[in-house]
């Protein structure tokens, strides 16, 4: 797949370095592409930088890790997705983001991702890769089958929950599917499913006892 990294930190990093390695065709970026020469040197060349509004219009599929108070500057600046995968890895931590987007949330009876979503309109969202601590996704991904931890993610349709299955496959990990996007608060910071390590068959059992 054609994969855009935006936000190309700790997650968006890691998780480039992985799909490179998988022999997806990956872009990070940053408002300073010539800062991500060392992880276009982890993957081999394999990988290229450029800028988040390049790497969008590139992409198939769309990487979201950045802190969650800039979404809606990226969303305006990277323009129309429409037809698009973009998965969303970000979380609300209101002490660096604010207050005010978590009155908005509770406004308007949003969970973290359908507010993303909200500002990606055309778009095949999903989340995942956001209740997975990076050391962690650094170090256990291409596990063997028998050692293999699970993701829980969510997706808004069908082309997003494929997609991001098919993603999880590829880097070495077990996937678990929530359903839509009503269905992410358990993987919110703070709650059950967050920073959790778990097989497949352990996480399904846990999602099957939150969600029921």
């Amino acid at each position: 797949m054609k994969i855009g990294i935006i936000g190309s930190g700790n997650i968006g990093g890691n998780l480039g370095i992985h799909f490179a390695k998988a022999s997806h065709e990956v872009v990070f970026s940053s408002r300073n592409p010539e800062k991500l020469t060392p992880l276009v040197a982890a993957t081999d060349g394999k990988a290229r930088a450029s800028t988040p509004e390049e790497a969008a219009n590139f992409a198939e599929v769309i990487l979201l890790a950045i802190p969650f108070g800039n979404v809606p500057a990226v969303a305006q600046s990277i323009g129309d997705i429409d037809g698009k995968v973009l998965i969303d890895a970000g979380n609300y931590y209101p002490q660096r983001d604010g207050d005010e987007i978590g009155k908005e949330m509770q406004a308007k009876n949003l969970l973290e991702t359908e507010w993303t979503a909200s500002h990606f309109p055309g778009a095949h969202v999903g989340k995942a890769f956001n209740s997975i601590y990076y050391k962690t996704l650094q170090n256990k991904a291409f596990a063997p089958q028998a050692d293999r931890l699970a993701i829980p993610f969510a997706a808004a349709d069908k082309k997003a929950e494929e997609t991001i299955q098919s993603l999880l496959t590829s880097i070495g990990f077990g996937s678990t599917f929530l359903g839509d996007l009503t269905q992410t608060k358990i993987i919110q910071p703070n709650e059950p499913l967050y920073t959790k390590e778990m097989s497949e068959e352990a996480l399904e059992k846990q999602v099957k006892q939150l969600l029921g």
